[in-house]
C-alpha cells in the first residue's frame, strides 16, 4: 500500500512540473509573462499553483486579481492562442 502510494505521489509531482513548463512555455509565446506563487496549493487532492499573466511589452497584468489555478491558466492560454 505503502509503495503504490509513493509511485502515485510521485508521478503527482511529474505531472505538476510538466504542467508548469507548459504554462511558462505558451505564455512566451503569447509575449506574455507568467508569474507564479511558487507554493503547492492542494485543491481537490492535487497540487495548484496561481498564475498571473502580464503583457511584456508594457508589464500590465491581464489575468483576474486572484490569480488562476494551473488548470484554468492553461485553458485561457489555450483560448487565447495565436494561431
Amino acid at each position: 500500500m505503502g509503495k503504490q502510494l509513493k509511485e502515485k505521489e510521485k508521478n503527482l509531482a511529474k505531472e505538476f512540473e510538466k504542467l508548469g513548463k507548459k504554462i511558462i512555455s505558451q505564455a512566451k509565446k503569447q509575449g506574455l509573462i507568467a508569474i507564479n506563487n511558487r507554493s503547492k496549493l492542494f485543491i481537490h487532492g492535487r497540487p495548484n499553483r496561481r498564475w498571473w499573466f502580464a503583457d511584456k511589452k508594457n508589464g500590465l497584468l491581464i489575468s483576474v486579481e486572484y490569480g488562476l489555478c494551473d488548470d484554468e491558466a492553461l485553458a485561457m492560454l489555450q483560448r487565447n492562442a495565436i494561431k
